[in-house]
């Protein structure tokens, strides 16, 4: 094991995840990923502003088999981003969004550039996680990915305090695939309400399929 920053860890956890494509813009609270990134293979793609990095994110999901990221900065840089991730909230997009955030003893304090990003978020995203300083960075952002991915997909939203953004941690290059097997068997429905389902289906004359926006999936199509 070795000690990093966090910034550091987020970014090789990435790497671990396969991450080949970052859309940003970036600001005072997310500076040290950025610099993280600097020494990545991973390619960042600088938009006009937050909204629209979040937006390529979720087209970069919707494209293909892999999960757009989209990194910004806190405040209103993370509050830009709101349409987006309700709008793959509806539409059943997988989506990882990271935001800088005040350092952790700054968080309720009304502090320049705080926003409360778990109120705002949480009824627009599958899941909304603020890290603390006592948190296994690399665990919660490789879970999350997959746990963006399986059963009915979503977007995370991540809020990263500056201070721990700082912090050094542990990098223990966890296999990612002990995080996917745990949800490879996430099901809506089980074996037997399936063939249920699809004989009533069978046996029905006239049926009625009310699908969702999320059908025009890639993979659901």
């Amino acid at each position: 094991m070795k000690e990093i920053n966090g910034a550091e860890v987020l970014v090789k956890s990435l790497e671990d995840l396969g991450i080949k494509h970052i859309f940003g813009y970036t600001g005072a609270a997310i500076l040290p990923v950025f610099h993280a990134l600097r020494k990545s293979s991973i390619e960042i793609v600088i938009n006009s502003n937050e909204q629209s990095a979040a937006f390529s994110a979720a087209g970069y999901s919707r494209s293909g088999e892999g999960i757009g990221v989209a990194m910004v900065t806190s405040g209103p840089a993370i509050t830009n981003t709101l349409t987006s991730v309700a709008d793959a909230y509806g539409d059943s997009i997988p989506l990882l969004v990271f935001a800088g955030q005040v350092p952790e003893h700054k968080i309720g304090t009304d502090s320049f550039q705080h926003i409360n990003v778990k109120g705002i978020f949480g009824d627009a995203a599958k899941k909304v996680i603020q890290l603390s300083n006592d948190d296994d960075v690399e665990s919660i952002v490789k879970d999350a990915y997959y746990f963006a991915k399986y059963g009915k997909p979503g977007p995370v939203v991540i809020d990263f305090p500056l201070d721990k953004q700082q912090k050094m941690h542990e990098y223990r290059a966890i296999d990612v695939t002990i995080f996917d097997q745990s949800y490879l068997d996430d099901r809506h429905l089980n074996e037997a309400q399936c063939k249920a389902f699809f004989q009533l289906l069978a046996n029905s004359k006239k049926p009625l399929l009310y699908l969702g926006g999320g059908l025009n999936s890639r993979k659901a199509s």
